[in-house]
């Protein structure tokens, strides 16, 4: 991602969703696979797990809840300072369709499984054309010919283009939608669910994969603080998602230009879901972690698109500003 995340880091998530979700521009949901979950290794679970004591940003809570009342369907957004724990949210606790959202745990579960010796980022996977999973056409045109591609290959795939075929590949190595569920848990992340594959979900209709704004934007605070991944590990994942295609227009366009940003978008079909998950480096070195999920609005995606930079734009405000933490209030638990 160009720079590491330092000292300060803010997380907040948002999410639209409806019925279905086939991205605009990226595809959509977990793969289903069939292999015991892997056991999760680095830090210890104890140790990774998240701090239930918080302290609460009333005020950027209540921009946010603002915002969240003109989406006009169910949402859901977090926003926590990495160092501080400083926590802003509305609806953050609410289950919500991820889409492509998903392939962040999933990447998290792909690279442990590299960290613990179990894949190789060099490992090869020959995928026929009938394996391939729906999705937009620019990535649909990679898979229409048998090939081998490696894992780190199809990592970058998934995380840059938000392709659906790599992320159903590695969802089948790692073991499937238990494993990447599985990881979370030892996580202490209650409210993230892979249930489905891509492939499942959208040709099938396989279970919803769906996430807590607060768990997603703990997610990213416990990678930020090396909890999850070694630093290699870590690295590459921030690197690709610094480089994704499909969220110029959401968490992106709520801060200044030239701002780093690693996220991870989630577009269902109109009506369905619209979602942005990302870290966001504050010009001190610190770093905000941003998760925002929208259900079911009726609004326009492009209207949706605004509200999720809206919500960037108030978490970075909050927190850019010199003692941003000093209108927080009181701890409150």
């Amino acid at each position: 991602m160009g720079k590491r995340l330092k000292a300060a880091a803010f997380v907040v998530v948002m999410t639209v969703c409806g019925s279905a979700c086939a991205p605009k521009g990226e595809p959509g949901v977990a793969d289903n696979g069939g292999r015991a979950a892997a056991p999760a290794s680095s830090p210890s679970p104890a140790a990774a797990r998240p701090d239930p004591s918080r302290i609460i940003d009333v005020g950027l809570s209540a921009r946010l809840k603002a915002v969240g009342e003109r989406a006009g369907g169910e949402f859901g957004a977090a926003a926590i300072h990495v160092e501080t724990g400083r926590v802003a949210e509305a609806g953050g606790a609410k289950a919500l369709p991820l889409y492509s959202v998903f392939k962040l745990p999933l990447a998290v579960a792909v690279l442990k499984d590299v960290e613990e010796g179990r894949l190789s980022l060099e490992q090869k996977v020959r995928v026929e054309p009938a394996d391939a999973s729906p999705g937009v056409k620019a990535n649909a045109e990679l898979w229409s010919k048998t090939v081998e591609r490696s894992v780190g290959e199809m990592l970058e795939l998934s995380l840059v283009r938000s392709d659906n075929t790599s992320s159903d590949q590695m969802l089948k190595l790692v073991g499937g939608p238990p494993a990447v569920t599985n990881r979370m848990r030892a996580l202490g992340l209650k409210g993230i669910d892979v249930r489905s594959s891509v492939k499942e979900f959208l040709s099938q209709g396989g279970a919803q994969n769906t996430g807590a704004a607060l768990d997603l934007a703990r997610l990213l605070v416990l990678l930020q603080k090396g909890e999850v991944l070694a630093p290699p590990q870590v690295s590459l994942l921030l690197e690709l998602m610094g480089r994704a295609q499909t969220g110029e227009r959401r968490l992106r366009a709520g801060v200044p230009a030239g701002t780093p940003v690693a996220e991870k978008t989630g577009t269902g079909a109109p009506g369905t879901s619209t979602n942005d998950v990302g870290l966001v480096t504050l010009p001190d070195g610190g770093h905000l972690a941003v998760a925002v999920l929208i259900s079911g609005s009726k609004l326009a995606l492009e209207e949706q698109e605004k509200l999720i930079a809206e919500v960037a734009r108030a978490a970075y405000e909050a927190n850019a500003a010199p003692n941003a933490g000093a209108a927080a209030g009181p701890p409150r638990r």
